[in-house]
């Protein structure tokens, strides 16, 4: 059996919710062996984080959890007692890298923060990731989700369509955790480029990511009209302003790119009449008619299903692509023939589809093997096989609230 890319890497995970655990999942399906610490009684806050079958809360069967704690091993730990920090440093001991995403100075105040952890171990790589960074005037902040979304811009030109007037509207974040999930994104990558950079020096490193800079460094266009421009923009964003909107279909909606795309869109369209009048064939002229151009575009849209627009598409050479629902994103052939949906069979949550990879690696496969730990599921193995504690020591942990 051919090894996984990171094979022979060992991760602890102090972590919950979303970026660092996401994080974590990135490395564990590339074959790191990651241990996932979980409050004793409570575990993951994710854990009462919807979606759950049958609309039936329970700490074992959230979608949320389920999807971003696949292939690790789970464990509980209490590091603020005594006790309980004495086995976190033996597991920072085991470690290659430790991810935690708990909140700013939370590690300081229970001596865990890097500059005790390198003493430790000094080729420990430690990857933090809080709302606004480790450094600066809002280091100490708290932030989610929501306020990362205002604080990086992200949301700044959401929405953009589907409303009278963009401006009279206040920014919306967008749908889900993108927010969460681009900052556990960048950590994995952080953390791929630190263990390359250890393989030279011997020395582990700090990867301080700040959420609000994650999202910043995947800004639209806006931040490059502002940078071109000097000037701030308003939030109708470009690519309404050169076309390339959601259009409505008879059976949903279809996404069409107009841009450097308009001479083969009006070939599939017939060659309308209005096609050829100047303010439509001049690039420079067409953006100031956009509302117009799209209203007459919407009309020959409106009259076609996704599916006859598609092909069309497809026939004339126009990015183009069907407004999938995620009943039809599970069903789609070419999602079926890359092989990129995995069932996992979970002991309580039973048998469910996850995402899987949204890449090939041909020499070192990406594959998910186990489903989520249950809470506390691994505390025997970690604890007495590898750390050489006792069941009766685990039974005392446990009374005294530490595991």
């Amino acid at each position: 059996m051919n090894r996984q890319a990171l094979s022979g890497i060992k991760v602890l995970e102090y972590s919950e919710f979303i970026s660092g655990p996401y994080c974590g999942k990135l490395l564990a399906n590339l074959g790191a062996q990651v241990i996932k610490v979980e409050k004793p009684g409570f575990g993951d806050k994710s854990r009462s984080w919807g979606p759950f079958p049958a609309d039936l809360p329970h700490p074992e069967k959230s979608g949320l959890f389920l999807f971003l704690n696949t292939d690790k091993m789970g464990i509980t730990l209490n590091p603020s007692t005594a006790m309980g920090s004495k086995i976190f440093k033996e597991l920072v001991k085991w470690a290659d890298i430790l991810i935690e995403s708990n909140p700013p100075g939370a590690m300081k105040q229970l001596g865990l923060d890097y500059a005790n952890l390198k003493e430790i171990n000094p080729a420990l790589i430690m990857a933090s990731i809080t709302p606004f960074g480790q450094t600066g005037p809002f280091s100490d902040y708290r932030g989610c989700d929501l306020i990362n979304s205002h604080a990086s811009s992200e949301a700044f030109g959401n929405p953009a369509e589907g409303v009278d007037d963009v401006e009279k509207f206040p920014p919306l974040k967008g749908p889900a955790h993108a927010a969460d999930f681009m900052p556990g994104l960048t950590a994995a990558i952080c953390c791929l480029s630190a263990i390359l950079a250890r393989q030279k020096s011997g020395l582990g490193q700090h990867i301080d990511v700040s959420q609000q800079e994650a999202l910043a460094s995947v800004g639209r266009q806006e931040l490059a009209f502002y940078a071109v421009e000097g000037s701030p923009p308003t939030r109708q964003k470009g690519r309404k302003r050169r076309g390339g909107i959601l259009y409505p279909a008879k059976d949903g909606f279809v996404c069409i790119w107009i841009g450097p795309h308009m001479p083969k869109i009006v070939k599939m369209m017939g060659d309308p009449d209005w096609s050829k009048e100047e303010i439509f064939m001049n690039p420079a002229t067409r953006q100031d008619f956009m509302p117009e151009f799209n209203q007459l575009v919407s009309a020959w849209t409106m009259e076609r299903t996704m599916k006859e627009i598609d092909e069309m598409a497809i026939k004339f050479g126009v990015p183009c692509s069907p407004v999938r629902s995620v009943k039809e994103l599970v069903e789609d052939e070419q999602m079926a023939f890359r092989e990129f949906w995995v069932e996992l069979d979970h002991p309580e949550a039973g048998k469910l589809i996850y995402p899987g990879s949204p890449y090939k690696l041909s020499a070192t496969p990406w594959k998910v093997e186990k489903p989520a730990p249950l809470l506390g599921e691994h505390n025997e193995q970690v604890y007495c096989q590898m750390l050489g504690y006792s069941r009766q020591d685990l039974v005392r942990m446990r009374q005294a609230g530490i595991i």
